[in-house]
């Protein structure tokens, strides 16, 4: 389906209700934020209410506008106490949504936008495109094919989600089209310096500690594979938390010898939390399906019971399948 198709869908939706509870995913990164941002922003300028579930720390990304009210473990279920259609974007599964899942029992309507591949389908319209970058480039489209205004601030949130979502404009998934698109929107006003270096060059003084913790655990597999993990006992020496590991991975990643990286956390529930990069041959949404997870071929994660050796050992097992001789 392409924007135009889900275009009148869409737009009929709006038109239809007043009041909107938007959720992305658990742990919220650059995209998910960047998409429920722009969407609050669009509703806003078109008088009607709305507020947004984030289930994770977001500091990280304070260089994208925030428009409206933010909901929090303490304050969904009351919010869905007044009538409200739900919009779900970056996730199509409400258990994504963590304690946003409330809203698929109280919602009077529903709809998804997102772009990963996804087992299932719940909300009663949903916009599924694999091919995007990012549901940050759908809504951008989105906007346009429906005939709606960007405005600068909603311009910096799907700014900010696209070049999450493709790392800086660097990912395979690139194509000259998002370029296009990443250049039409700078046009609106974006402070691009500004977002790029948020997202993408500043951590606080914990985050750079345990980065340092991250890459002298990092070990080398089969020549190809790039490995590291911090459990509780090493996050509490360095002062931090499993938030403080954000885009670890993507640091793994730049290894020169790696086809893969795999970066794995525990959570304080005991529960281990894996992200995965590869740059050619390896696909590491297939890795991550096998453990109830997902993503895209070169970016993918799921979570594993612990200890951490087995989680470990698992990933690397379902990844050695995917090599294409042995060293």
């Amino acid at each position: 389906m392409t924007a135009a198709e889900f275009a009148p869908v869409f737009r009929a939706f709006v038109e239809a209700n007043d009041r909107f509870i938007l959720c992305g995913h658990i742990r919220p990164d650059g995209d998910s934020i960047g998409s429920c941002t722009a969407m609050a922003g669009l509703l806003k300028s078109l008088g009607k209410t709305a507020e947004i579930y984030y289930e994770g720390d977001i500091s990280h990304y304070d260089m994208i506008p925030q428009p409206v009210e933010m909901l929090d473990p303490t304050t969904i279920k009351a919010a869905c106490q007044r009538p409200f259609a739900w919009i779900l974007l970056d996730c199509a599964q409400p258990a994504r949504t963590g304690q946003g899942q409330i809203c698929a029992e109280y919602c009077k309507a529903s709809i998804c936008i997102d772009h990963h591949v996804n087992m299932g389908e719940y909300a009663e319209h949903n916009w599924i495109d694999p091919q995007a970058t990012s549901a940050s480039e759908m809504l951008f489209r989105l906007f346009k094919a429906a005939g709606y205004p960007i405005h600068r601030e909603q311009a910096t949130s799907l700014f900010a989600g696209i070049a999450f979502d493709t790392g800086g404009f660097r990912h395979s998934s690139m194509t000259p089209e998002i370029y296009t698109i990443a250049g039409e929107l700078s046009g609106y006003g974006v402070a691009i310096t500004d977002v790029m270096n948020g997202i993408f060059h500043t951590k606080s003084m914990i985050e750079q500690k345990v980065l340092g913790v991250i890459l002298r655990k990092a070990k080398l597999y089969r020549g190809c594979i790039i490995v590291s993990e911090v459990d509780q006992a090493d996050l509490r020496q360095a002062g931090g938390t499993s938030d403080d590991c954000e885009g670890a991975v993507a640091v793994l990643a730049e290894t020169r010898e790696a086809e893969a990286s795999v970066f794995l956390r525990e959570l304080s529930n005991g529960q281990i939390r894996v992200n995965m990069r590869s740059k050619q041959y390896i696909d590491v949404a297939e890795a991550a399906r096998a453990f109830g997870g997902g993503g895209h071929v070169r970016a993918a994660g799921c979570t594993l019971d612990g200890p951490m050796l087995m989680a470990k050992q698992q990933v690397l097992t379902e990844l050695y399948k995917q090599l294409r001789e042995e060293p």
